[in-house]
């Protein structure tokens, strides 16, 4: 599956053609997921990707295959559902679903769902939100957290990523908003981080207003170069760039990407990228427009 069907917004892939359904049977790595949470009492935590979305690589690379999170993961049955052949089965979980992909979903050992993230999280994100999860905390902890300390920029910090993961903009916006104007030089580190996701909330969720996404990406590399999220929003501004057919910006970003990226995955995925600029057209021509 190729950029001529599918498109690249923020290392995910969202189908522009929509995505082809599978067989409406459920798949059997879920029904053995599910027969094995009953015997052991565990949650299932079920990660639904594609082999051509470069998030879902490094969801397997950075966090799912990680012997970091080993034993935090053994807490769970993990199954890996491969896309679109799991397709009826996402829908069923999260019939609002816009074929964005990676989504993570936990269900109890019946199979409800409990939790679920669409799109980005980096692997410390990853695991904090298990741990969470595990500690007891759903949304409604983070709506009492907020009640109780609704002018502290952490509580404020954490409600805003933890509905931006959601797809939530209606409640995510506004959080990161006021997390923006308690933080404006990012001394106290909360001011990237948050562009960075809010970027790929627009980059994912709001397609129609990737501009955003490049203008958040482009605020962190430029004025908060050092700051930890600088990598990540790098590779994401060249990513949205080629998204939009922009290509030389792309190109421009990919290059730096793959020179001076500390990350290894980064690195491969941008001369990855750049390979498919080298031998594919032109965008207006990928598109299928006039030269």
């Amino acid at each position: 599956m190729g950029l001529s069907r599918v498109m690249l917004i923020a290392g995910t892939i969202v189908a522009l053609i929509g995505v082809m359904e599978a067989a409406p049977s459920e798949p059997p790595e879920w029904s053995a997921a599910l027969k094995r949470a009953k015997a052991e009492g565990k949650f299932v935590l079920a990660h639904f990707s594609d082999p051509e979305c470069l998030t879902c690589q490094r969801y397997n690379a950075e966090a799912l295959d990680n012997p970091k999170w080993a034993s935090l993961l053994k807490r769970f049955v993990v199954v890996r559902l491969p896309m679109p052949q799991s397709t009826p089965l996402l829908r069923r979980f999260l019939p609002k679903w816009r074929d964005v992909l990676p989504v993570l979903v936990i269900t109890d050992a019946q199979g409800k769902v409990q939790e679920f993230v669409i799109g980005h999280l980096p692997a410390e994100t990853f695991a904090a939100y298990l741990q969470a999860f595990l500690r007891g905390e759903r949304t409604d902890t983070i709506e009492r957290q907020l009640r109780q300390r609704p002018n502290d920029l952490a509580t404020l910090y954490r409600a805003a990523v933890w509905f931006l993961e959601r797809g939530d903009g209606e409640r995510g916006l506004p959080l990161a908003q006021k997390v923006l104007e308690r933080d404006p030089d990012n001394r106290k580190g909360y001011r990237a981080a948050i562009l960075l996701h809010r970027g790929l909330f627009y980059a994912t969720h709001r397609v129609r207003q990737a501009h955003l996404a490049l203008d958040d990406f482009r605020t962190i590399v430029t004025q908060f170069p050092k700051s930890p999220v600088a990598e990540e929003a790098r590779f994401y501004l060249a990513v949205t760039h080629l998204a939009l057919g922009q290509d030389s910006e792309a190109r421009r970003w990919l290059t730096e990407v793959a020179k001076v990226s500390q990350s290894a995955t980064l690195r491969a995925q941008a001369e990855k990228l750049l390979r498919f600029l080298d031998k594919e057209p032109p965008a207006n021509l990928r598109r299928g427009e006039e030269p």
